[in-house]
C-alpha cells in the first residue's frame, strides 16, 4: 500500500495541466486529508514540480492559496 501523498502527487501531475478546478480541488482536499508532515512534502512537490512550469500571475495566485491552505 503506498503512503497516502504519493497518491495525491500521482493524481495531481495528471490533472495539472488538464483542469484547472479539478486541480485546486484536489489540492485542497488533499491538504484537509494529510497530516501536517505529509503536507510540507506535499507542497515542497508542487514547488519543485508543477510552479516552475506555470505563467507569473498564476503562480503568484497559487502562492496566495498555499498560503491561505496553511
Amino acid at each position: 500500500m503506498r503512503a497516502p501523498v504519493e497518491y495525491y502527487k500521482e493524481v495531481l501531475s495528471k490533472i495539472s495541466f488538464a483542469d484547472r478546478a479539478t486541480f485546486r480541488k484536489e489540492l485542497k482536499k488533499a491538504f484537509r486529508l494529510l497530516g501536517a508532515e505529509e503536507r510540507e512534502e506535499l507542497k515542497r512537490w508542487f514547488r519543485s514540480m508543477c510552479l516552475c512550469r506555470t505563467p507569473q500571475p498564476v503562480l503568484e495566485r497559487v502562492k496566495t492559496s498555499l498560503r491561505n491552505l496553511s
